[in-house]
This record gives structure tokens, C-alpha cells and sequence, in this order.
């Protein structure tokens, strides 16, 4: 059981960064070997090994807990670079999309809230990687899945090890090994609104010493049209580099230190206006005047160390030491400033009532120079940083005829959020935007920090035909929450237990089942009231698995039942705090997942590669309530408050989701379709009828994909995304309706060095 936030009025204080993390760096362990300087000879790259979480696809199929792996083929097939679409693989993932690019990913799983991907625990190579995962869990940064060498998803009772968020599961982003080969490709490709991406990746191991250097940029000039021109593209730049040493075969123990360095940046002209339904039922891909200064800015460091050693007599030791850094500027619309101006996304629903503000936002008529009527476009700076050590000390051992694999982790970890929100007032004047010339206090300074400590101890036992998995999980949790405006410091303190077991059975050489059950919990921030509980759930699972050499599929139900759902106030919810929680009280979750992977070999060499993914999904809440959160404001598109009653169902989680691809495949040569579907999905709390304006229509989308080899190391790569070219709702959050990406076309280059 949790222990209730203790808040305490104190003052600020604490060691800086600088020394937290020069301190964490000096606990690596790095003991040199007999023999290491002696030629490498056939070293197996066990670190790369480490940062896998799952263990690889063999075994997926023994593992006693649902997870499921996408691999480099398969990141590759549509050179994906939007996780989104990535994602759809996997059964059990929420996604609500923003922007079509998947720049801002919303990603839940197994019901759990969507919104930045603030429920999930989001990794790079087993290392926490959002920018303040403890302090400020809202997602604003995730790596380019581009440049990943494969993407590990797991649920239920396999998220245990990972943390701190176990409520719904965990995303380890993964990338390529050191080989001991010479590796090397370039890659060009060019499409539809001016998309270009462009990537140089090279790698080799002399000696004892290997690295890679990978250099990603891609962007576009945008499928939206502002109503007074101007850009509403996007570029992003990524350049990381690994250098590994490790010892030779003979050394007495074998050992790899590894050091990756990281820089990433971007800059776009996205916003939150959205359209009213009518505007973009006429010009879906239109963008309002008013979000004519939109630009956001960022730029993420990161440097991870990491230590292996094995001891022999199966003792293995392995020692992460992190540091990321990541700075955002937002310069966005905001609304309208004025006290008792109305929430942008309720004007937007709400047209024919709202006559005035709408002619504002369309640039139709000029500002009466009243707040009421001035545009809010604010500046919203965030700066990140996360900082730790992780330890992860591995046995293995047989007792009375049982196999164990003990696992015990500690981790130490540190993060802090600065926020700033400097807000400026502009006036619609001749079709463009002036400013009023007023001076402004800020309306948002805080600063918000964590101390974290968190060890697990697993053990998995083999017993004949039967995999069991067990799992304890503790954290300890501090965090310290400044408000910068009237010098008021809250400190809170949280402690939890979280066991999880997993059991599979092994029935045949096919077929297996398994069962899994885990204590779910996210922590509250920092900055949480203190009647606000951390969220908190029962996890169960139970399913089916069947395998063969080139079959495999797998049917499993969940069953979240939450004792408290958290809420989490953003910038795009009106009449609250950014920051600020809620309780959401008693929830059910529960539905089925279905996967299938299966490849048909045909008598001329060719080959039909064929993968499914299904789920279906069930939620209500247990209590009727009412709460000044908008996320759970029934009548909230309308402007009115109303309560949440026992049984609504919860808003962008849908009944349905399918995705099916099916593929054909040469020597050389290769094809693959894709065809993913999401039913009807609620945008506010509700039961019965899909209400027009606060749900979103059932709808499929088509992708298609090619590529030739021109030559020996020489690939050419066609793609259609959205061959159709369906244009639809996918979101009226943050402020109104908000497009799909439209049909693109796409050709690229790959040679490889």
C-alpha cells in the first residue's frame, strides 16, 4: 500500500546537478582483467544483451508475461519514422495522434491515460529517458525510432523490473549493438511536402575497441495551410556516437564499458489550434490565422555510461550511469486572455454561439482591443534534466533440481523541471497579428525536483514444463515542488511495495498458457495536493500461446482494476494548474489482445510474410464524481460542468483496434500492405450513443511499401502512407479538430558501406 503524500512547508535547498551526477559517475566500477589487453577473439557483445529488457524474440515464446518485440526488418519495412504508426504492431497500445508526424506521441497501454505518454515507463536501452519521469511524466521527448535497432513492449507483470510507472507497462526504445564487423549505411529519401530524411550510419571493432556513429535529420515543410502563409513543417536533427572497449576471450572476466553521446534538436511550427468540425469538413488541413507565431523549439543531451562484467560461476554485474538534458520552447496560442474569456476548444465546438471569437481566430475581423478580444500567445519554456545510477546484479543457480535466474536492481535516480510561462497579449489587425505592447508578469514559475530509490529483486524458476516469474518492486520517493511566484515550497515523501508474479506453462511443444498478476502504481508529482493519491491498480492476465517454426499467435485477456486513476492537468485543460492532479477514483479495465505472426514459404523461393494485431477494450468508472478536470467533464465541448456517472466509459480508449499486413517476398526484392483500423472513440466521458463533436468516427487506413535492389549494395524503397487518402477527425484536444496525415508518397536510397 502507498503511503499518503506527506507535504511539508520548508525551505529550498539541495547539491547541484553538476555534483549529483560527477558523484554517480564515480560509482561505476571498472576493475581491469588479466589478459585485457590481449586481441578480442569471437567476445560475444554481451552489454548489447543487457540493454534488451524482454531478452530477445526467442524468448517471447516461453516468457511467463506479455511482451512483444518489433524488429529492425520490421521498423524498416515502412522506414518508419513516426512511432504512431510503428506502434499499431502491437496489441494493447492507445494512441491518440496530435500532428500526423507523430512529433508529440500520445501513447498508453492497456487502457492507461495516453495523454504525453505520461503512464508508461519510456526507456533507451533499459535507461529512463523521458525528461523528468518522476517530477513531470508528460512525454514531450522521445528518441527517434528511426535510428532504433529494435522497440521492446511489455506488459502486466514483465513492466515490474522497469518502473516507475507499472500501471499500464513499459517502451524500451533499443539501438544497434557494436558488431564486429565493419557496418555502414547511407540513406536518402524524398516526398510528398517536400519530406526528406537523411541518414549516415558507420560502425566498426578493432581490437578491443569498437563505436558507431549515426547521423539522422528528417522534416517537412507541412501538410497544413496557415490562412496568412508561412511554414507549418518541421526538421529534426539527431547525431549519436557509442564507443565500447571490452576484454579478450581468455581474460579471467569478461568486461565491456560503454559510453554513447547524444544531441538532438528540433525545430517546427506546430500548435494546438485545431478547427471547428464545419471548417474542416470544407478544408480539413486548413490552420486559423491566429497560430500564425507558433514555433516550438528544442534541443536534448545525453550521455550514458555503461559497465558489464561477468564474474563466472554465473555472477554478472551490470552498472548504468546517466545524464539527460532537455530544453523545450513552446511559443504558442493560448486562448484569449481576458478572466472570463471562454476555453478555446469550447468556442470551437461551439461556432454558432461564439460568433465573434471564431471571426477573431478565422483573422475575419480586428480585435475591439479588449482582453476579452486580445489573443494569448504564450511562451511556455521548460527545462529537463534526469540523472542516475542503476545497478542490476545477476545469479544463476539449480537448487533441489529447480533453475533460478535471480536478478536484484538498484537504482538511484534524480530529476528536475523548471517552468516558465511568460504570456503576451496580440491583437487581430488587418488579417495578421500585432502585438498590444503590454508588459506581462509571468503566469507560471516553478520548479519541481525528485530524489529517487528504487530496487526490485526477480527470480526465474524452471520447473520442468513450467516458467514462473517473481517479481518485488520498491520505491522510495522524495520530491520538492517550488512555486517561483510566491516563494511557497512543498516537499512530499511516497513508499510503495509492488509484487507481480507470471506464470506460463508449457503444455506441449506448441502450445503454452499463461497467467500474471502485478500491483500497477504511478507516482503523484511533486506538486500534488495533499488529498491527491498516487494512481494505484491490480494487474491480471491469462492467455494462450502457440508456436512453431514459422507460426506464432497468442490470445490474452487483461483486467485492470485501479483503486485511484490519476488525472493530470496540461496546458491545453482549461481552470486548472499545469501540473495540478486529481483523483479519478474507482476504475475497470479489462479486454482481450491478439497476436499473429506467420510466414508461408511457396515452392519458387518466394515468400508470404503475414502479422495481425487486435484488441479489444472495455472501461468504466466505479464512482460517480464530479471534478474540475476537463478530461472528465462530461458536458465539457459544451461549456457546462457536469458530473461523471458510475459506469461512463473512459474518453481515447477504443472498443476496436486492428491492424493486418501481408507481404510478398524475393531473393532481392520485396512488398509489403498494411491496413490498420481504430472504431468509434469517446473524447469525454459518456455511455450509449457516440455523440457528434465529442467522439471521433471508426475509420482505416492503408499503407503500402517496395523496395528493388538496384544493385550488390544498392536498395531503392517506395512508400504510400494513407494510399486512400482518408481525411478524418483524430483528436479535438488540445483546441478543436485536429487532421490526419494525408496521403504521402515517398522514395529513398539505401547503399550500404
Amino acid at each position: 500500500m502507498v503511503t499518503n503524500p506527506v507535504k511539508v512547508i520548508s525551505n529550498k535547498g539541495g547539491s547541484t546537478v553538476a555534483l549529483r551526477f560527477a558523484f554517480l559517475t564515480a560509482l561505476l566500477i571498472d576493475p581491469l582483467a588479466p589478459g585485457a589487453l590481449a586481441q578480442p577473439d569471437g567476445v560475444v557483445d554481451l552489454l548489447y544483451e543487457e540493454v534488451l529488457v524482454i531478452g530477445g524474440a526467442d524468448q517471447l515464446k516461453s516468457t511467463a508475461g506479455s511482451a512483444s518485440l518489433i524488429d529492425e526488418e520490421q521498423i524498416l519495412a515502412f522506414d518508419t519514422v513516426d512511432i504512431n504508426n510503428l506502434l499499431r504492431r502491437v496489441p494493447g497500445v492507445y494512441l491518440r495522434v496530435e500532428d500526423g508526424f507523430g512529433l508529440r506521441p500520445n501513447i498508453g497501454l492497456r487502457g492507461a491515460t495516453s495523454e504525453r505518454s505520461q503512464k508508461i515507463t519510456l526507456m533507451e536501452d533499459g535507461v529512463l529517458i523521458a525528461p523528468a519521469p518522476y517530477s513531470a511524466p508528460a512525454a514531450y521527448y522521445l528518441p527517434n525510432v528511426n535510428r532504433m535497432s529494435s522497440v521492446e513492449v511489455f506488459k502486466g507483470p514483465s513492466a515490474i523490473k522497469s518502473g516507475p510507472h507499472t500501471v499500464g507497462g513499459a517502451l524500451n526504445l533499443v539501438t544497434p549493438g557494436i558488431s564486429d564487423e565493419r557496418q555502414g549505411k547511407l540513406e536518402a529519401f524524398a516526398g510528398t511536402t517536400n519530406y526528406q530524411k537523411y541518414r549516415l550510419f558507420y560502425g566498426e571493432t578493432k581490437g578491443q575497441w569498437g563505436y558507431w556513429i549515426d547521423g539522422l535529420r528528417f522534416g517537412s515543410d507541412g501538410f497544413k495551410d496557415l490562412d496568412s502563409g508561412g511554414d507549418t513543417g518541421f526538421v529534426r536533427n539527431d547525431l549519436n556516437a557509442k564507443v565500447q572497449w571490452r576484454t579478450s576471450a581468455d581474460a579471467r572476466f569478461t568486461q565491456s564499458l560503454q559510453l554513447k553521446l547524444g544531441y538532438a534538436d528540433e525545430e517546427s511550427d506546430e500548435a494546438y489550434l485545431g478547427l471547428t468540425d464545419s471548417d474542416f469538413d470544407a478544408t480539413p488541413n486548413r490552420r486559423y490565422l491566429t497560430s500564425e507565431l507558433d514555433v516550438f523549439e528544442s534541443e536534448h543531451y545525453q550521455a550514458h555510461l555503461f559497465h558489464f562484467i561477468d564474474f563466472g560461476s554465473d555472477w554478472q554485474l551490470t552498472t548504468r550511469a546517466y545524464y539527460n538534458e532537455f530544453s523545450r520552447d513552446w511559443f504558442k496560442f493560448d486562448g484569449f486572455i481576458g478572466n472570463r474569456a471562454p476555453a478555446a476548444a469550447v468556442v470551437l465546438a461551439n461556432p454558432d454561439f461564439y460568433t465573434r471569437e471564431i471571426a477573431l481566430l478565422r483573422g475575419e475581423a480586428d480585435s475591439n482591443g479588449s482582453e476579452r478580444e486580445t489573443i494569448d500567445v504564450t511562451d511556455f519554456i521548460r527545462d529537463f534534466v534526469s540523472t542516475g545510477v542503476d545497478l542490476r546484479l545477476k545469479r544463476k543457480l539449480s537448487l533441489a533440481q529447480v533453475d533460478h535466474k535471480l536478478e536484484f536492481g538498484l537504482r538511484y535516480h534524480y530529476d528536475t523541471v523548471q517552468r516558465k510561462q511568460d504570456q503576451q497579449g496580440f491583437l487581430v489587425r488587418d488579417g495578421g497579428l500585432v502585438t498590444d505592447g503590454i508588459e506581462r508578469p509571468l503566469t507560471l514559475s516553478n520548479d519541481w525536483e525528485t530524489d529517487a530509490v528504487a530496487a526490485y529483486l526477480a527470480d526465474s524458476l524452471e520447473i520442468g514444463r513450467w516458467n514462473i516469474d517473481l517479481g518485488l518492486r520498491y520505491e522510495h520517493i522524495d520530491g520538492q515542488a517550488e512555486n517561483r511566484l510566491n516563494d511557497l515550497v512543498i516537499s512530499s515523501t511516497q513508499d510503495v511495495f509492488l509484487p507481480g508474479i507470471g506464470v506460463f506453462y508449457q503444455f506441449t511443444d506448441a502450445w503454452g498458457f499463461l497467467f500474471g498478476v502485478n500491483k500497477g502504481f504511478s507516482p503523484a508529482s511533486p506538486g500534488a495536493a495533499q488529498d491527491v493519491d498516487p494512481e494505484e491498480s491490480v494487474n491480471y492476465e491469462y492467455g494462450v500461446r502457440y508456436s512453431t517454426a514459422n507460426l506464432q499467435a497468442e490470445l490474452i485477456g487483461f483486467f485492470n482494476d485501479y483503486e485511484n486513476l490519476l488525472g493530470r492537468c496540461r496546458v491545453s485543460d482549461p481552470g486548472c494548474e499545469v501540473g495540478e492532479e486529481f483523483n479519478g477514483g474507482e476504475v475497470e479495465i479489462a479486454g482481450a489482445e491478439f497476436a499473429l505472426s506467420y510466414t508461408h514459404s511457396l515452392s519458387n523461393g518466394l515468400t508470404i510474410p503475414l502479422s495481425a494485431a487486435y484488441n479489444y477494450t472495455e472501461t468504466a468508472f466505479q464512482t460517480t464524481f464530479s471534478s474540475s478536470f476537463s478530461q472528465w467533464n462530461p458536458g465539457f465541448f459544451d461549456g457546462v460542468s457536469e458530473p461523471v456517472l458510475r459506469g461512463d466509459e473512459l474518453p481515447y480508449t477504443p472498443e476496436h483496434q486492428a491492424r493486418l499486413q501481408v507481404g510478398l517476398r524475393g531473393i532481392d526484392w520485396g512488398v509489403d500492405a498494411a491496413i490498420r483500423y481504430i472504431s468509434e472513440m469517446r473524447e469525454v466521458p459518456g455511455v450509449g450513443a457516440f455523440e457528434a463533436g465529442e467522439s471521433t468516427k471508426a475509420h482505416s487506413i492503408v499503407d503500402l511499401s517496395a523496395d528493388f535492389a538496384l544493385r550488390n549494395r544498392l536498395r531503392l524503397k517506395m512508400i504510400v502512407e494513407n494510399l486512400f487518402d482518408e481525411s478524418i477527425i483524430v483528436s479535438r484536444r488540445p483546441f478543436g479538430a485536429r487532421p490526419n496525415l494525408p496521403r504521402q508518397f515517398k522514395l529513398g536510397l539505401t547503399y550500404e558501406l
